[in-house]
């Protein structure tokens, strides 16, 4: 899995990279949340955009930046912002995947 270093600790980036996705809109606008959920929390993470969605991909909590390092209330609260994303909002599907120690976040509109 290709990972981008700049990426990962340039908040700004991730979120330009989202806002010019061609996503829907309200798409968008979820994922820039939960991408501010995942920054404030302290996670290095990059983003993959695809047809229908995108892969958040967490990567480490900081500042110990070992991959697969996570704290726990900070991988919480972004399960728990994930988890209130699809609560509140039943055309979009969410799965995640642990994989090469990292955590991937799947978020898709129907």
């Amino acid at each position: 899995m290709e990972i981008s270093i700049e990426q990962c600790r340039e908040n700004d980036l991730i979120k330009r990279i989202i806002s010019k996705s061609e996503l829907p809109i309200k798409l968008i606008k979820l994922l820039l949340r939960l991408s501010d959920a995942v920054y404030i929390n302290g996670i290095n993470y990059n983003v993959t955009i695809q047809d229908k969605g995108a892969i958040l991909l967490l990567i480490s909590s900081k500042p110990e930046n070992k991959t697969g390092d996570f704290h726990t209330i900070s991988i919480s609260n972004v399960f728990y912002k994930l988890r209130g994303i699809e609560k509140e909002n039943d055309d979009i599907n969410t799965k995640i995947k642990v994989e090469e120690n990292m955590v991937q976040i799947m978020v898709y509109m129907d």
